[in-house]
């Protein structure tokens, strides 16, 4: 996953993570290159930020809190708030700081660097600066990442059906919520709407007893189109949803979704 791709795609300039824009937009290139970018010896190009799951995200993390790495470069700095930014849009919370994935502030050093030391100093495990590398390295490897499970599990056929739809193969977990919301909305349609066919009408009372109908899944579809377009009016929409309602509207698409597969391979 290119995680600089991910953050420019989906960062919303009403949302804290905005603050970090310039920098990870500014960003092009290895800490050589963009030493001559800044002093515009070099044009900038597209460089990939790449990781392949989220076990190497987090160790990712961990290396660049590491004492020696306190003083993070343009680059490092760039690392570790797509990082956080990608740990939020998948529901993440780091126990032993649970706020910092929401709002990391605005220079990495304070946290690398004072928020770490100060917890070691207030838990008596740092003195006078005696061992305090040792001790920061062995909290920093140590710290706990865990993930809010409130998400509907979706079967790996609907799995392959948005790897199949999606324009970049993603998985539906390393979606972002908004980009979770157009392709329920777009899978939807692929699976009702068939080529040269009238829409599909199905008998959801045969597993949804009465809490979905075919009204109701037109009235879904519809409110979710916002996330499908890009015009400013579809944009001020989408951005009136609440975190806490982009996660049921995700659920509920799921749940909508997994009822018209199970009708269809009936037909």
């Amino acid at each position: 996953m290119d995680l600089r791709q991910f953050y420019l795609d989906n960062v919303s300039e009403q949302e804290y993570y905005y603050n970090f824009y310039e920098l990870v937009n500014m960003i092009n290139g290895t800490e050589e290159e963009i030493e001559e970018m800044i002093w515009g010896i070099r044009a900038p190009y597209y460089y990939n930020f790449l990781l392949d799951d989220t076990e190497d995200i987090i160790e990712k993390f961990k290396k660049l809190c590491l004492p020696e790495n306190e003083n993070h470069t343009p680059l490092q700095s760039c690392w570790f708030y797509i990082i956080l930014f990608y740990l939020k849009q998948k529901e993440y919370i780091i126990k032993e700081f649970p706020r910092l994935i929401q709002k990391p502030p605005l220079d990495s050093f304070d946290f690398v660097n004072k928020e770490v030391r100060n917890r070691l100093i207030a838990e008596g495990k740092v003195k006078d600066g005696i061992n305090e590398h040792a001790e920061r390295r062995k909290f920093i490897n140590n710290l706990t990442f865990e993930q809010k499970s409130t998400f509907i599990m979706l079967d790996e056929e609907i799995e392959q059906k948005f790897r199949k739809i999606s324009t970049r193969d993603a998985s539906f977990q390393e979606m972002a919520k908004s980009e979770k919301l157009r392709e329920i909305n777009n899978l939807i349609e692929n699976m009702l709407c068939k080529p040269n066919e009238k829409y599909v009408k199905l008998d959801y009372e045969k597993v949804c007893c009465e809490y979905i109908n075919d009204e109701i899944v037109k009235g879904y579809r519809k409110k979710m189109q916002c996330f499908r377009h890009s015009n400013e009016k579809a944009i001020a929409e989408r951005e009136n949803y609440t975190e806490e309602q982009k996660n049921f509207l995700i659920d509920f698409g799921i749940i909508i979704l997994k009822s018209i597969h199970s009708l269809l391979k009936e037909k």
